[in-house]
């Protein structure tokens, strides 16, 4: 066989694979293209969440822009922000309260958190979630749930072979609307 005919018998054959793999990954990129989101959109806000531009945004990542790493990292945000004022209703009374003995290293930098600006400086996402848990505001079970989910945000923007659909991005919205009821003031 010669070399000719091999290649043509190459290009045949990628050209009979590629029909059977661009159908399957071409997307839609219409505004009803995943009608998931709207009822995503009517749980939140039946929750009472009033502080929607981060789970709006992240949504709509979803339905129109195919960026569902960005849909989650936005959800994430989302959901710290609205622990962040959790943590501060009290003027951080409770928190300040666990401050030395939980928290020593943030102690040792601060004695005292008294904005939300101190929080989001000597905070970060996984010490919000072991203060909540401390205070009582986050059980074991969804300590252990929100720090994957946390996880899994980390990847979404940190790491770039990591591959999300749009139903992954879903199926984290529906997760984090499970926990929303624990945050909200």
């Amino acid at each position: 066989m010669d070399y000719l005919t091999r290649a043509r018998e190459l290009v045949e054959a990628i050209a009979r694979l590629k029909e059977l793999v661009i159908p399957s990954v071409t997307v839609s990129r219409g505004p009803q293209r995943v009608p998931e989101v709207n009822e995503l959109r009517r749980e939140i806000k039946d929750l009472g969440v009033s502080q929607l531009s981060y789970f709006e945004e992240g949504l709509d990542c979803i339905q129109y822009a195919q960026a569902s790493r960005a849909a989650i990292v936005l959800g994430w945000t989302g959901f710290i922000d609205l622990l962040q004022k959790k943590l501060a209703v009290d003027g951080f009374v409770a928190l300040n309260g666990i401050l030395k003995s939980g928290f020593r290293g943030v102690y040792n930098k601060v004695k005292k958190l008294s904005s939300t600006n101190d929080l989001a400086k000597h905070f970060d996402d996984a010490l919000l979630l072991q203060a909540a848990k401390q205070l009582g505001i986050l059980k074991s079970h969804a300590y252990k749930q929100l720090d994957a989910m946390r996880d899994e945000r980390n990847n979404c923007a940190h790491v770039a072979e990591y591959a999300v659909t749009p139903r992954i991005a879903l199926g984290y919205y529906a997760r984090l609307i499970t926990y929303l009821p624990l945050v909200l003031c």
